[in-house]
């Protein structure tokens, strides 16, 4: 079974983000889907939530997004290496290019903004499955950004 790491936010500043949005979502962006395949239960402003964690508002529940997980390389060496490609490339991107999960998270932004100027958000995955392709050492989740998108 991997190691896993919940992961937390830096804090966040929503001061700005004004009262006349109809949506807000949390955004992660580069997301590695190349090994094990688990739930990302992503709170706001709870640093201290686990996988035992109620999936409440109170408890600052925002919803889930879910990795299918390749389950490790099963090819030759260097076969699982994302390669970039030129922008006039006309082929698909490589399977296993980071991918982007969004969350809709209204009501629990809009609670985070009454709050205070600041959030954080902490992602804890719950791994679904795994195979003895993926390190025992595995990171999740594992992504290069997090970002709170408002729409009018």
């Amino acid at each position: 079974m991997p190691i896993l790491n919940k992961s937390t936010s830096p804090e966040i500043n929503i001061k700005d983000l004004g009262e006349t949005y109809t949506r807000a979502d949390i955004e992660l962006e580069g997301l590695d889907h190349g090994g094990s395949s688990y739930e990302g239960r992503v709170y706001v402003n709870n640093p201290d939530a686990g996988a035992d964690t109620d999936t409440t508002a109170e408890n600052g529940y925002a919803g889930s997004y879910y990795v299918f997980g390749h389950g490790g390389c099963y090819g030759d060496q260097g076969h699982c290496d994302v390669v970039p490609r030129s922008p006039y490339d006309p082929r698909p991107p490589h399977g296993l290019s980071p991918t982007r999960k969004v969350v809709t998270a209204t009501d629990v932004i809009r609670k985070a903004a009454a709050a205070g100027p600041t959030m954080t958000i902490t992602v804890v995955p719950v791994v679904l499955s795994t195979t003895d392709k993926v390190p025992q050492d595995e990171q999740l989740p594992n992504f290069q950004a997090v970002s709170v998108i408002t729409y009018l």
